[in-house]
């Protein structure tokens, strides 16, 4: 039997060795990108800020620096001001913090940028949207995507932006020039240079405001930004707006306003550094994934095809995938996609046209955040039935470009991208997204696609669904539908899922003879 002195010194030794072993666990934790529970290595119950949030609070902090809650030392205007530009820390954070992931979801729209940034590791992954100016509700979320460049060559943000006029010019299709010429120089240039402004308010924005919360820790960011989903399937259009992405973080780290020559400089880096070779983890995902990330992760979510409607300025989006999680990863195929020029500018465009000179109108003015009327005929006053008549064809005409935009669509996925699927006899979910998704022109075609498909093909038909309110977005002001992508972006890509383009999942095998869906090319006219 051994002695107490000797029970003592064994009880002792353990104790030590359990503590040494606790440190180095949180050691190896703190220095991997995650943990292998899923957690993230900054994970710390006993931290109130990890504890899952119920702040739903109104995020009204000032959008310019300096705003309530910020920890900055006195200093210089050009210090404060540099720092503002740079920073990807807080200022004085503490000496060996542990790391808090940031993913910042950077929706680039072709009419207005939006951005959400989220911590899905730590603060039951608690996710703030960066308002950019002014206290005009859910208005501040939306940046307009437009560059302005000085007479002396300096790219800067419009409106509300850093200093600077337009003597130099304006560039406003900063997106879709991206998207249609994605090896010009020019284009990739000025849409980085725009990115990387953005990124760098946003920043500004979060570590002047988000301290309280976010301040004792090291931050370690990554980025998501969006692009189209038939995009996602060009090699080429996709590493172009990943080598855009990766430019533009290159650039928010410089305190000096972009210029076109200093942009393209910086495209050039990225693509000579490669994909791998960045500290800050960058990835490219379709818009119409990210949409539905809230959906897929929410109790109302089932497995199966599913189509998401993106109804912006310039562009309509669909999509068509089929969303399943084996071993509880959420995978998405994207089965067809389609991109097509019938967003709403263009319907205010034809409007317009239609309306003669000298015919007094009152057409609303073309903002992110105005409505887009019912009907052309609300644009004019007291206008003349033939002038009712000849807007009621602009809309007709647009209603059925859509509808048979979605009809191609669909009938691609009917028959050959996914016959079997059951949702032809529950009901194909679709999804109406994005700024115009409650634009009356749209919920017609909608309607129209559906009378179409249940008369020439045997199914049921479509089945209308909304998607779930962000579920740990804090900011109570967000405009409904507008933060979806952004949001969905903010999610760790691992969080996100598998995503596999059209181009790697190759046609089903038709049905059996007495099988064959009842095509006929009347339903696509």
């Amino acid at each position: 039997m051994e002695s107490p002195e000797g029970i003592w010194i064994l009880s002792a030794v353990v104790l030590l060795v359990a503590v040494a072993a606790i440190i180095g666990v949180r050691l190896l934790r703190r220095g991997s990108p995650q943990g292998a529970s899923g957690q993230g290595p900054d994970a710390d119950p006993a931290d109130p800020a990890s504890a899952a949030f119920s702040d739903k609070v109104n995020v009204q902090h000032p959008c310019q620096p300096g705003a309530a809650g910020t920890r900055t030392k006195q200093g210089s205007d050009e210090t404060v001001a540099g720092r503002h530009d740079t920073a990807t820390q807080f200022e004085g954070y503490p000496s060996g913090a542990a790391w808090a992931d940031l993913v910042v979801g950077f929706d680039f729209g072709t009419s207005c940028t939006k951005v959400v940034v989220q911590s899905p590791f730590i603060a039951g992954s608690r996710a703030v949207a960066v308002p950019w100016c002014g206290d005009r509700g859910g208005d501040s979320y939306l940046l307009p995507t437009e560059l302005c460049r000085s007479m002396h060559g300096d790219l800067h943000l419009h409106p509300g932006g850093d200093s600077g006029d337009a003597a130099g010019g304006r560039f406003s299709d900063i997106k879709t020039s991206l998207m249609d010429r994605s090896a010009d120089e020019r284009s990739r240039a000025v849409a980085a240079a725009y990115l990387g402004l953005a990124l760098r308010r946003a920043r500004r924005w979060f570590l002047d405001t988000q301290a309280d919360i976010y301040g004792r820790y090291s931050l370690r960011w990554a980025m998501n930004l969006g692009m189209p989903s038939a995009g996602y399937d060009d090699e080429r259009v996709r590493s172009t707006f990943g080598l855009v992405a990766r430019a533009a973080w290159e650039l928010s780290l410089y305190s000096e306003a972009p210029t076109i020559e200093t942009a393209a400089r910086a495209c050039h880096s990225a693509e000579a550094r490669g994909a791998t070779d960045s500290e800050t983890p960058i990835d490219v995902v379709p818009e119409i994934v990210a949409e539905v990330v809230g959906y897929a992760r929410s109790k109302r979510r089932q497995s199966g095809l599913h189509v998401v409607v993106d109804v912006g300025a310039s562009t309509l989006d669909i999509c068509g995938f089929n969303l399943y999680s084996p071993e509880g990863e959420d995978r998405y195929s994207l089965l067809t996609a389609l991109v097509e020029r019938l967003g709403l500018h263009a319907l205010h465009g034809q409007r317009m046209e239609a309306i003669p000179a000298g015919v007094r109108s009152r057409s609303p003015a073309l903002d992110p955040s105005t409505p887009m009327p019912v009907r052309g005929s609300d644009y004019v006053v007291n206008p003349s039935n033939a002038l009712r008549t000849k807007l009621d064809a602009v809309d007709d005409r647009y209603a059925l470009e859509c509808t048979n935009a979605l009809m191609r669509v669909l009938m691609d996925l009917r028959q050959p991208r996914s016959p079997h699927a059951e949702a032809w006899k529950t009901g194909l979910p679709l999804f109406l997204a994005g700024g115009g998704r409650d634009f009356a022109g749209v919920h017609r075609a909608t309607r129209c696609a559906h009378e179409r498909l249940t008369k020439y093909t045997t199914t049921v038909g479509i089945l209308p669904r909304a998607l779930p309110k962000p579920a740990t977005l804090v900011n109570e002001d967000a405009p409904d539908g507008r933060l979806d992508v952004a949001y969905g972006l903010s999610f760790d890509r691992f969080d996100i899922g598998e995503i596999h383009r059209p181009a790697d999942i190759p046609d089903v095998d038709p049905p059996l003879p007495g099988d064959l869906p009842d095509i006929s090319k009347d339903a696509l006219q």
